[in-house]
């Protein structure tokens, strides 16, 4: 199996039209992370010249609104890889034709795994980078590994209340080498609100219409749906005030969604600071015909009110669960402020 330098690219063009709009006249952020798992499927399959599935979208700042009318330019770039994963950088750019020099408005990290001819996990090419781009990109697909492990293994989880917190920011400090300081909720005179405000439950039936060429669901409709559950449970923290996305901090695929199945989409507030919330979505399948449901996907989405000056009420945590989740948004935020600082 040959190495490579550097990554095999994959790009698309697009046009915003008012249909996948909202009703401020801006893209939908759900089309956006739809684009990016077609270009980042595409470059990781270049790679590897295998199947690849999505296994997690570690990643995805939305820096500016994009308007009815503008072109978009979306670029996904093979940029790490482990013995049996492909780390995917996606940028895209957006601008009217008269403009000239088109923003860069998208900027995303995903993750896939190669199939071998059993549609198990299977090795892929190693990258092997030169430039000096090259070697930060590499770095960075390093770093949000050892943080995606540290977290699954709970190194980055402490227990709530007494030494748990000091020392969780000891452990994810020297992690980062350095991180900001948070600005807590509570520090505000607003009075708190409890998560369960924000809650939404939308249910969808899985169709053969919808599959890919493995025959389950495809990742970019069901993150689309996710975002829709994440949108509304953002604006109705707000009490029904527009938001915009700012950024998807985590996005597992856990296990994939095979046909004639109900998918449960429910989203709720995790996490809140004076100018944005952060919303934690959980995807179950259900098999009518037999009991119980499958955790399927798991992710945050950050969200900003759409208009300017608004303030965010704080959150309150109740129970153990709730403050591990406050907890875990936090220093999946840290890692992205850190990310970007060395950007």
């Amino acid at each position: 199996m040959a190495d490579f330098k550097s990554g095999p690219r994959a790009h698309l063009d697009e046009w915003v039209a008012p249909d996948i709009a909202d009703e401020l006249g801006f893209l939908r952020a759900g089309k956006i992370l739809e684009w990016m798992d077609v270009v980042g499927v595409l470059a990781a399959t270049r790679h590897c010249r295998r199947p690849v599935v999505t296994a997690s979208v570690d990643a995805m700042e939305l820096r500016h609104p994009i308007k009815i009318g503008e072109r978009v330019t979306m670029t996904a770039e093979v940029a790490y890889t482990s013995p049996r994963s492909i780390g995917v950088c996606v940028a895209m750019t957006h601008g009217l034709p008269t403009a000239g020099t088109a923003r860069e408005s998208v900027a995303g990290y995903m993750t896939f795994v190669a199939l071998d001819d059993a549609g198990k996990p299977g090795p892929v090419p190693q990258l092997h980078p030169e430039t000096l781009e090259e070697i930060t990109r590499f770095d960075e697909g390093r770093l949000r590994r050892e943080f995606r492990d540290k977290l699954a293994s709970g190194q980055l989880r402490g227990p709530p209340g007494g030494g748990g917190s000091a020392d969780n920011t000891l452990l994810i400090r020297e992690f980062l080498k350095l991180l900001p300081a948070f600005r807590l909720p509570w520090e505000r005179a607003e009075k708190p609100r409890q998560r369960h405000l924000s809650y939404v439950h939308k249910i969808e039936p899985i169709r053969s219409s919808r599959l890919n060429f493995h025959g389950t669901l495809y990742g970019g409709t069901l993150m689309r749906w996710i975002e829709t559950s994440a949108n509304l449970s953002a604006r109705a923290w707000l009490r029904g005030e527009p938001v915009r996305l700012a950024g998807l901090h985590g996005l597992n695929f856990i296990r994939p969604v095979t046909r004639h199945v109900f998918v449960h989409i429910r989203s709720v507030v995790a996490h809140a600071t004076p100018e944005s919330m952060t919303v934690l979505v959980n995807v179950h399948a259900e098999n009518p015909l037999s009991d119980g449901q499958e955790e399927t996907l798991r992710a945050f989405l950050t969200y900003a009110p759409a208009r300017e000056g608004f303030r965010v009420s704080p959150l309150q945590c109740e129970g153990e669960e709730e403050r591990a989740l406050f907890e875990e948004v936090e220093h999946r935020l840290a890692l992205h402020r850190s990310l970007a600082s060395v950007a």
